[in-house]
């Protein structure tokens, strides 16, 4: 399991290499890898929600008029830290991404969009899915 999240990593780098070769990359890459992963975790707690495995409690923030942006604050403070710490510390601690990529420079496939989307396209059929199920049962 390790190596594919090596993968994954190696690939979106050297990809934002590939594409955006001027621009700062570490940032970019690591927002947008752990967004993935925060994803992902969304998902799974939402299907253990449902099932009445296990309930996240999610901090609620309220500093804005309306929901949106204060659901959108509650969820990311709420998923995002733990993938931030992990991600920093097996890929950019002591420059460690400087070894993934060199052990992991050949990729035939395209690790990172396949991931990126099948998360995306997963967590709208989860909450759509979550949604009818919750409402209809």
């Amino acid at each position: 399991m390790s190596r594919l999240y090596y993968k994954i990593w190696a690939d979106a780098i050297q990809r934002y290499w590939k594409h955006h070769p001027k621009q700062p990359w570490k940032l970019n890459v690591f927002l947008m890898m752990t967004w993935m992963h925060t994803l992902n975790a969304f998902i799974v707690a939402l299907w253990l929600k449902y099932f009445d495995i296990l309930v996240i409690p999610i901090l609620e923030i309220e500093l804005f008029p309306g929901n949106l942006i204060d659901a959108f604050l509650s969820f990311a403070v709420t998923f995002s830290p733990p993938f931030i710490l992990v991600n920093y510390f097996f890929i950019f601690y002591k420059n460690r991404y400087e070894k993934i990529v060199e052990r992991h420079k050949d990729f035939k496939y395209n690790y990172a969009m396949i991931y990126s989307l099948s998360i995306v396209i997963g967590a709208f059929v989860s909450a759509v899915l979550y949604g009818l199920v919750k409402c209809y049962f």
